[in-house]
């Protein structure tokens, strides 16, 4: 599914007269990674926490007056609860919570969309270093990246422009996420979303796992944003009704490229077929014939969906592409 927005690492910092002793905690019994800040950016994910050791007393913590950054790969409320566990704060005098981080998906015209936000909240458009610097526990600095929020986001997968916005994290992550595709849409001039509808049929009645065998590559491959699940009848032929059940899926791809992706789920690596997977596009059905190309000259319906089974699977790193395997391996132990 289209990943919009998401919070960022959290950042703390701790007032030491002592750095040196506390750092050497964090890194002995917090599995923490010394690093300067913009790589433990580079290195944290969404559940990391960064620690900034400086002086005591320091309400406002300037990029000057930072001794250490940590990287600590465990989340917030988990490391507290270790810190007190493990008596860390016999090392610190104070602590303050650092401005929070968003993170926003862009789509065509990036600019507009920073514009709406910063009118919209009346924030300060600053460089993410200016924001870091400026920013209060009050604060939280919203960065922006066209990139897919599924993955691991860089720092050089951010633009150069954030907005600081006078709201705590929590707050302003609860008002974006009601208004965050109205804002995407902002920057989506000329461009129409697609709806469309993909039926999934077994009839072993294994729906769950083919849900989340499907989710897997459409959260992956960016295809859209999900915005309903039901139960419908489909007819195969004439007086004969069966049930399936239904995603409705808005794409800004063209629906012939998501027909591609469901051709290629419905087959195993040999071959056998394990589901049905229908396309529906303004009210009609889309053929794999549809899309065939010269690119698919000669190859039968089958041939063609192994190609593109082939194609999915390579594009799918690692985890993700054994999450798909085991899926199907489970699916596979209900045909025996």
């Amino acid at each position: 599914m289209l990943s919009i927005i998401r919070s960022g690492p959290k950042m703390v910092v701790f007032g030491c007269k002592n750095p040196k002793d506390f750092e050497l905690f964090l890194l002995s019994y917090m599995q923490g990674l010394k690093l300067d800040i913009d790589s433990a950016l580079d290195f944290a994910i969404e559940s990391s926490t960064i620690v900034l050791i400086t002086e005591p007393n320091k309400n406002i913590a300037r990029y000057k007056d930072i001794i250490s950054s940590i990287l600590i790969p465990i989340p917030f409320d988990e490391f507290f609860a270790r810190m007190f566990n493990l008596k860390g704060y016999e090392f610190v005098n104070d602590c303050h919570i650092a401005p929070g981080i968003i993170l926003i998906r862009t789509l065509g015209d990036g600019d507009k969309i920073i514009e709406t936000i910063k009118n919209e909240y009346n924030g300060k458009l600053l460089t993410l270093h200016e924001s870091l610097d400026e920013g209060t526990y009050q604060d939280t600095i919203i960065c922006f990246t066209d990139k897919s929020l599924d993955k691991k986001i860089n720092i050089h997968d951010i633009n150069s422009k954030t907005i600081l916005v006078n709201m705590t994290c929590f707050n302003l992550l609860k008002r974006l996420r009601t208004q965050v595709l109205r804002f995407l849409n902002e920057g989506l001039i000329g461009v129409e979303w697609n709806e469309v509808y993909i039926r999934i049929y077994d009839r072993y009645s294994e729906y769950r796992k083919h849900y989340e065998r499907l989710s897997v590559v459409l959260d992956n491959f960016d295809l859209g944003i999900i915005l309903g699940e039901t139960w419908t009848k489909d007819y195969p032929r004439f007086m004969m009704s069966i049930l399936v059940y239904q995603v409705r899926l808005f794409t800004l791809k063209n629906p012939k490229e998501i027909k591609k992706i469901l051709l290629g789920l419905e087959y195993f690596e040999n071959g056998e077929r394990l589901v049905d997977l229908d396309l529906i596009f303004r009210n009609k059905k889309i053929s794999w014939s549809d899309i065939l190309n010269k690119d698919c000259k000669g190859l039968d319906r089958k041939q063609l969906g192994l190609k593109f089974r082939e194609e999915i699977l390579n594009n799918l790193d690692d985890e993700m592409k054994g999450k798909i395997l085991r899926l199907e391996e489970d699916i596979r132990k209900t045909r025996i």
